[in-house]
């Protein structure tokens, strides 16, 4: 199917939009300054919904933008019902949902908005990502199924990522084009769109929140579309798997993982699907030892934590087959 997007070259930029931001923080000292003031420079206004800080991010947002608006929830609500929370405190037609460690560059946001007003059957876009040192990151993935899964196990979807990063900053995705989902560290929905499927779903309490809402909204007859004319950078985990070593990160995602597949797979497809992945992270595991020896200084370190945490994951994965759940922290 052709897909035709409308796209004028964005010449002029319009700034005189009703733009809202929500962010979800906690304890997000080490970012949320950068964030804010991206957002600010743009003409858009904050909305925080913190779960629960215990360090000064709600004194930085204060100090930076005294008209944003700050939800303390004094616990943490987990990531989707943060965002809805904040969501009922916006009234613009599109609504940025953000995490705190993103920086919006130059005309992002605009450039995001401009193209949905341009496509009214789109119901969700993202940016194209980069990290801080501005390589490539990936921005956009497959819901869970038979065909992803095995691509994962065998290594194909790790070799499509690996070049695109190698030919950055020339692109691949030059244009825009639909994906089963955008990736939820930096997410443009439309008000009617998010609406219609009732924002995002509780259950899950961080990571495949958005896939289950891209899912919902491509049922809702909504496109989902990836829009590389907007970069931002994304610091990635910088709140989560980074200042957290034990196996709690990795078992949230793992349980997200698991209600992701049986909520859109058969019961039989998605036991097969989890054991695919258990199989990913395994050659992840191994194709990182097999290199260490290789390494050197930073480099060698960073594959000793990759192949942890990839061991972790298989660890995980496995006691879910096993028992058919995962055993959260508390």
């Amino acid at each position: 199917m052709i897909f035709h997007i409308a796209y004028d070259g964005l010449m002029t930029i319009k700034r005189n939009y009703n733009l809202e931001v929500v962010v979800v923080t906690r304890n997000s000292v080490r970012h949320i300054g950068a964030c804010v003031e991206s957002i600010v420079a743009a003409g858009a206004l904050p909305i925080i919904v913190d779960n629960g800080s215990t360090d000064d991010t709600l004194e930085i947002v204060r100090s930076l933008c005294r008209q944003a608006r700050i939800i303390a929830t004094g616990e943490n609500l987990g990531y989707g019902r943060a965002m809805n929370l904040g969501f009922k405190e916006t009234s613009s037609e599109f609504v940025i949902l953000s995490n705190p460690d993103v920086v919006f560059l130059g005309d992002s946001i605009h450039r995001m908005v401009e193209f949905l007003r341009k496509n009214p059957e789109i119901g969700i876009t993202g940016p194209q990502q980069m990290f801080p040192d501005r390589s490539w990151q990936r921005s956009y993935g497959e819901l869970p199924g038979i065909w992803p899964g095995i691509k994962d196990a065998l290594g194909i979807t790790t070799l499509q990522s690996g070049i695109r990063r190698f030919l950055w900053p020339r692109r691949v995705d030059k244009k825009p084009k639909k994906v089963p989902y955008v990736d939820g560290g930096i997410l443009l929905v439309r008000r009617q769109a998010f609406e219609s499927v009732g924002g995002f779903d509780e259950q899950f309490f961080f990571y495949g929140d958005e896939s289950d809402l891209c899912a919902r909204l491509w049922n809702a007859k909504w496109s989902v579309v990836f829009c590389p004319w907007a970069q931002v950078v994304h610091a990635r985990g910088a709140d989560s798997i980074q200042v957290d070593s034990s196996d709690r990160f990795v078992r949230h995602m793992v349980n997200s993982q698991s209600k992701l597949a049986r909520k859109y797979l058969a019961p039989d497809r998605a036991r097969l699907y989890m054991r695919l992945q258990t199989v990913h992270f395994e050659r992840l595991a191994l194709t990182y030892s097999i290199l260490k020896p290789f390494l050197g200084g930073a480099s060698a370190s960073r594959a000793k934590e990759k192949i942890r945490v990839f061991r972790t994951y298989s660890k995980v994965l496995r006691e879910y087959l096993q028992t058919g759940s995962v055993a959260l922290p508390n």
